[in-house]
């Protein structure tokens, strides 16, 4: 057996397949909706939005291979915003490639749960749709309870801890990085690979200590042993980062925390730590990007 092999998806039937939802037939379309969010309000969103009323939604910025609207359910939650994906084809092969495979909808709603699962925190999945007017997916979407009062890590780092703040700002920004690194560890100890771990993609609300939430998850995977080129391809999509803040030393702090949730790679740290800071760099040239100055390696 592959000990870098994918989990079987029949290792989490429950959570693998959104069947184990409530599910509504309206048509061509299916519903697998979370029943604690099954209101008038919500199916009336959808129905909006899937017939092109879009009066009542904020069309949000995002991949030219989705369409993402804001909406706000008063009195459903507490905190009463939420997000609509449609996920766009890429091209033909995409088009066929559901003929074999999961929906990109059921892909985000599986990643999302294998994360609420082992710990980690993501957008409330709310329910997916999918269009099958042939018995084949032409159509597919996820709503997502939003992350509420979150901003993107780099957001938050700029806005808490400033370049030339107090030493105590300097004192939380390297508990804050620490913290993120062991997150990211835990994850990688446990196998998971975060699909898209661009700082966009990590959400922090405050709290002590502040709360990360991943999101993005139509590639979150779980594998028996984490490969090694997920392992970098993750830490160089998150060291990705140009917020001027974050000095060398910080990434070095951010690496150790790391490896204090991933010990069997302690013994090669230098050649982790090489390799992922060759392939940044290489990432930020082929940008247009410049790598934070070598002066900057201290706070």
């Amino acid at each position: 057996m592959n000990a870098t092999r994918l989990l079987s998806e029949d290792a989490c039937p429950a959570l693998s397949d959104p069947i184990h939802t409530k599910q509504i037939r309206k048509g061509a379309l299916t519903l697998y909706l979370d029943p604690s969010y099954d209101v008038p309000q919500l199916h009336a969103f959808i129905d909006a939005i899937r017939s092109g009323d879009l009066s009542r939604v904020t069309q949000v910025e995002s991949s030219d291979y989705a369409r993402v609207y804001r909406f706000e359910l008063p009195g459903v939650t507490a905190d009463d915003t939420f997000y609509f994906k449609e996920f766009l084809f890429r091209g033909l092969r995409d088009r066929l490639s559901v003929t074999l495979r999961k929906s990109r909808a059921r892909r985000a709603w599986d990643g999302a749960h294998l994360l609420l699962t082992n710990g980690f925190r993501t957008a409330t999945p709310v329910c997916i749709g999918e269009e099958k007017p042939l018995g084949v997916v032409k159509r597919s979407f996820m709503v997502t309870k939003a992350v509420g009062d979150a901003q993107s890590v780099d957001s938050f780092i700029k806005t808490n801890y400033p370049v030339g703040t107090d030493r105590e700002s300097m004192l939380m920004k390297r508990k804050f990085l620490q913290h993120l690194g062991m997150t990211v560890g835990r994850m990688h100890h446990l196998g998971i690979f975060q699909g898209d771990l661009r700082p966009g993609n990590v959400l922090v609300q405050h709290g002590d200590p502040p709360i990360i939430s991943l999101i993005d998850n139509e590639r979150t995977r779980k594998y028996e042993k984490l490969p090694d080129r997920k392992r970098v391809k993750n830490l160089v999509q998150i060291n990705l980062s140009l917020v001027p803040a974050i000095t060398r030393s910080d990434r070095a702090r951010f690496f150790s925390a790391y490896l204090e949730e991933n010990r069997d790679l302690k013994n090669d740290k230098k050649k982790w730590q090489e390799m992922v800071l060759s392939k940044t760099r290489s990432r930020m040239m082929l940008k247009g990007w410049r790598y934070p100055s070598p002066n900057r390696t201290t706070d």
